[in-house]
């Protein structure tokens, strides 16, 4: 029971010191505003809201009489004075000039190869006919309008090949393997004249008349009795 009495005592003591602090403060806080601060709020309140914009003059004044009337010395009421216009920037005279470009070099010409000191070759020449009788390669073809299924021969021009229609009037005989009297019933050019020329063009029947060969090979070499 003693310390339940000493802890009141105590609580009593602290609130007490608590109270005296606080009191300073809250007499501060009662403290009255100034006079003329009062006045001039009182002077704001009496008079009717105005909806002037504060972008201008007039509406500026106004708004900052009230927020300025408790400073500690004057301040101006700020003045918005028109912007000074730019000066135009002066212009400069813009003018061509044309450069003259320089002619380019010619390039040499590029020096021609050395001329071979070998003649160049002749070109071939077809053999000479000795005779009635010329040897050589002879080729085949498939066949002359009008003599289909027989054996028949064209010639190059220089051996007196042209085209007859039938009946043949010309023969000739042509050996390889065996003979054969073949009729001459068109022409060939037969590459005559280069190192690739026949003496003749068989027809398949012409050509298995004097050879038992295969007509795979291309050629045959024969000679012909004009």
């Amino acid at each position: 029971m003693p310390d339940l009495l000493r802890r009141v005592a105590v609580l009593t003591v602290i609130s007490g010191v608590g109270i005296g602090l606080l009191t300073p403060l809250a007499a501060r806080s009662a403290t009255p505003i100034p006079a003329e601060t009062q006045r001039l709020l009182n002077a704001a309140a009496s008079r009717p809201l105005s909806d002037a914009p504060r972008t201008t003059i007039a509406g500026r004044e106004r708004s900052s009489t009230v927020s300025l009337a408790g400073a500690a010395r004057s301040i101006q009421v700020e003045m918005l004075l028109p912007s000074t216009p730019r000066s135009t920037p002066g212009t400069v005279a813009m003018t061509a000039r044309f450069e003259p470009v320089a002619t380019p070099i010619p390039l040499p010409a590029p020096a021609a190869p050395p001329r071979s000191a070998a003649p160049a070759a002749a070109p071939p020449v077809a053999p000479p006919v000795a005779g009635n009788t010329i040897a050589g390669t002879a080729s085949w073809y498939c066949c002359t309008v009008g003599y289909a299924g027989q054996a028949v021969v064209a010639l190059p021009g220089a051996l007196g090949g042209h085209y007859k229609p039938p009946p043949a009037s010309r023969y000739v005989t042509i050996c390889a393997d065996r003979c054969a009297r073949i009729a001459v019933v068109d022409y060939c050019a037969c590459y005559w004249g280069t190192a690739n020329q026949k003496v003749a063009d068989l027809s398949p029947e012409a050509w298995a008349a004097i050879t038992g060969r295969s007509r795979s090979m291309g050629v045959v070499r024969v000679t012909i009795q004009l």
